[in-house]
């Protein structure tokens, strides 16, 4: 299923953005966690080095559960790949 770049990653403490070999780490202040938009989890990407060229996983987690997302694997877009229990 595309996730659309507006769309937000709903509630989430930290978020990884892995790519190439590279971790950026981010930890979201309360007023953040619930509007941070994977069209800025691009842009940070891009920030700290993506090309465009590979695939982009993002973990964003809490403390209960956590959502697995990946950009590029099919297309440019994103997609939910999973979730995780607590921290990964």
């Amino acid at each position: 299923m595309r996730i659309k770049g507006t769309d937000t990653i709903d509630y989430a403490d930290s978020i990884c953005i892995i790519f190439g070999g590279k971790c950026v780490k981010e930890y979201l202040p309360d007023e953040r966690c619930l509007d941070y938009t994977f069209d800025e989890l691009l842009n940070d990407a891009r920030e700290n080095g993506y090309t465009g060229e590979g695939t982009i996983l993002v973990v964003a987690e809490s403390r209960l559960s956590g959502t697995v997302y990946r950009y590029g694997n099919y297309g440019p877009y994103w997609t939910k790949i999973g979730t995780t229990i607590g921290y990964a």
